[in-house]
Order: structure tokens, then C-alpha cells, then sequence
């Protein structure tokens, strides 16, 4: 197996599935600058799985307003439009690989989120990067494991995620994920910026573009290992992951506030996939 092949399933999904289809109407709407929030009120409302999802991922505490998202019309003013436009997004891409009661998918999922709102308190502290962007990022950051999974389970369940991880999936599967993630997101138009971040995130000295979220996301991703419980966590802080620290100033002070605010939404999270 090679790239090409993961880039022949990626395009099979998008032949045979509909939710791509809805995925291209999000990312146009993503893309346009000039596009306003009755048109993915659209969108979103025609769909009532991915209502559903939007407005359960809303009323979680880390956005402030739990219980009182009642729909997808209080979503957006609650939340903001460029919000739930990442989150209807992100939940859609979901769509495209339901876990099917599958525990290991359910769990590369939810380390998904987990990632997301990592990225998104980081994002509040580094003012110059887009939470938008970082929230959406976190949760299509290891989209390439959810695919490899899907290509070939018990290859995939070989990887050990805490050494190696990349080395490993590219004698099995001659793809790392992070590659398979950037694949996945540029036939689909995804912005560049994402794309990137998805690319990078285990190696951000890598990037030559976009090192706001590229750096974000890795360093969401690193800091996971020290809250999450999650059994695919597949972060490792290392070396580049201080001189991020010392890059961006972040102090010891700021390591807690992301991890509070992390851990205060840690139910909400595990309710989400147990329930849905």
C-alpha cells in the first residue's frame, strides 16, 4: 500500500457516500468571507442528524452555554457564526466514518475533540491565530487514522501510538496519517491553513506556512498526555514542543488554564461518543 492508495479510497469515499456532497456546501460556506448565517442555518437545518450534533456540541460547558442551546438559530447566536460553521464541519466529517459501535473509532473521535478544545483554549492565549480555525483543525487533526483505521482495522491495531507512531504506520500502511489527514483535506478543499496544520502537527518545525495553527495544534496535541485518558492519545512532548513554549511565552500558569478548562468539559466529551 501507498499514498496513491490512500488517495484512490479517499476519492472512493466522496463517489459513494451523499454526506460529501453536504460537506462541499459547508466548506464553500467556510471558504466565503461574505457569506452570512441564514445560509448555513440552511444547510445544517435540512440535515436533523447533524442539527442534532451541532446543538449537543454547543451546550458544551467549555463554550459556556450549557443547557441553554436549544437550536441551531441560539447555536449561532450563542456562539458565533464562524463557531458553528467549524463545528458543522467538523461534525459532518464524523458522519463520513460512524463509529458503528466500533470502541476503537469512538476513541480516535473523541481524542479528536479532545484535541479541539486543547487547540481552542491554546488559541485564546497565542491572539494572533483564529479559534475558528484551531477548533476545526483540532478535530480534523488525525481525520488520517480515522482512514487508516477504516482501510484496514487490524493493521491499523498493530501501531502502538506511543512509539513512533508515524515510522510505524509507514511501513504498514507506506502513509503516515498526518499525510493521509492532508490528503484527505485538500481533495476536499479544506483551507490551505488546516490542511498544513493537519500535515505538521507531530513535526511543526516542518512547516514553512502557517506556523500560528501548525504550532497550536501540536502543542494541543502534546499536552494531552498529561489530562487525557483517552487509549489513542498519541501525544509525546519533546524538544520543539519548549521552544514553542518559549516562542509564544507561555508559562506554566497558561499549561493549567488550558488544562482546566479542558478538564471541566471532559464529561461532555465522553457523554457525546457514549451516546452518540
Amino acid at each position: 500500500m501507498n499514498t496513491d492508495n490512500i488517495l484512490n479510497y479517499i476519492k472512493k469515499l466522496n463517489d459513494l457516500s451523499t454526506v460529501p456532497s453536504l460537506m462541499a456546501k459547508i466548506i464553500k460556506v467556510l471558504n466565503d468571507t461574505e457569506s452570512e448565517g441564514r445560509e448555513l442555518y440552511k444547510l445544517i437545518s435540512h440535515d436533523h442528524a447533524l442539527a442534532e450534533k451541532v446543538v449537543r456540541v454547543a451546550n458544551s460547558s467549555f463554550f459556556g452555554h450549557s443547557g441553554e442551546v436549544k437550536d441551531i438559530n441560539q447555536a449561532i447566536m450563542l456562539l458565533g457564526y464562524d463557531r458553528i460553521k467549524s463545528i458543522s464541519l467538523g461534525m459532518t466529517v464524523l458522519e463520513i466514518f460512524p463509529s458503528n459501535g466500533s470502541f476503537n473509532l469512538m476513541n480516535l473521535w473523541s481524542h479528536s475533540y479532545e484535541i479541539a478544545l486543547f487547540a481552542q483554549a491554546f488559541s485564546e492565549l497565542i491572539c494572533m491565530t483564529c479559534p475558528r480555525e484551531c477548533f476545526l483543525t483540532g478535530l480534523l487533526h488525525d481525520i488520517g487514522r480515522v482512514i487508516l483505521f477504516k482501510i484496514d482495522k487490524q493493521k491499523f491495531l498493530e501501531i502502538n501510538p506511543k512509539n513512533h507512531i508515524l515510522e510505524q504506520e509507514e511501513d504498514i500502511f507506506g502513509c503516515n496519517h498526518a499525510e493521509a489527514g492532508a490528503l484527505f483535506a485538500e481533495v476536499n478543499n479544506v483551507p490551505p491553513e488546516i490542511v498544513s496544520a493537519i500535515k505538521f502537527h507531530h513535526k511543526p518545525s516542518d512547516a514553512k506556512e502557517y506556523k500560528d495553527i501548525v504550532s497550536i495544534i501540536s502543542l494541543a496535541e502534546a499536552i494531552s498526555q498529561r489530562y487525557s485518558r483517552n487509549k489513542a492519545n498519541d501525544g509525546l512532548w519533546s524538544e520543539e514542543h519548549d521552544i514553542l513554549m518559549m516562542e509564544y511565552e507561555l508559562t506554566d500558569d497558561d499549561i493549567l488554564f488550558v488544562g482546566d478548562r479542558y478538564c471541566a468539559s471532559r464529561p461532555d466529551i465522553e457523554n457525546f461518543f457514549s451516546t452518540g
